[in-house]
């Protein structure tokens, strides 16, 4: 191929291509917004609204709570997380959230899961948080393994602890 024919078809798509990155640079940035907007709506919520909430929105929920507390979060995948929906992070500290939205008690199940998917994730700490209570079981099994939980009361602390802060800094 000679240069002049290079540089023929460099300048016949150069144009394709330009619009093609500015169409992904604005899907972008419309993605970013949109995933703004959620995370807004989400801080304003309550409990009740919360109990309403699917559990994947619970998880997006609880990634905006610890964001607001000053933590780095990373959302796993939502299929085959290895029993972790969330990695927060305060300096070198990792911790996995298991997210539970339940109307019930929350049983050991999701306590074998944090401790499980804390190895996996090499994080020192494990944590369940839910909207409900947890069972007695639940609660032996998570001291045994040195998991914390937060259960509905803590929840709501933890929320209002949020919204008084955000007001101060109004």
């Amino acid at each position: 191929m000679s240069a002049n024919f290079s540089a023929a078809i460099i300048k016949a798509f150069l144009p394709v291509f330009l619009i093609m990155f500015a169409g992904m640079a604005l899907l972008l940035i419309i993605q970013l917004i949109l995933r703004n907007v959620e995370k807004q709506k989400l801080s304003k919520l309550g409990i009740a609204d919360i109990d309403r909430l699917s559990g994947r929105d619970f998880e997006k929920y609880l990634e905006v709570l610890f964001e607001k507390k000053g933590h780095k979060v990373t959302r796993t995948k939502y299929i085959g997380d290895y029993g972790a929906d969330l990695i927060v992070e305060s300096g070198s500290n990792k911790t996995v959230i298991q997210a539970k939205r339940f109307k019930s008690k929350v049983g050991v199940k999701a306590v074998q899961e944090a401790v499980a998917s804390k190895g996996y994730y090499s994080c020192q700490n494990a944590m369940v948080v839910t909207n409900s209570n947890f069972t007695d079981q639940a609660i032996k099994l998570a001291k045994a393994n040195k998991v914390e939980l937060w259960g509905r009361k803590k929840l709501i602390e933890e929320l209002s602890s949020i919204s008084i802060s955000l007001r101060r800094q109004r």
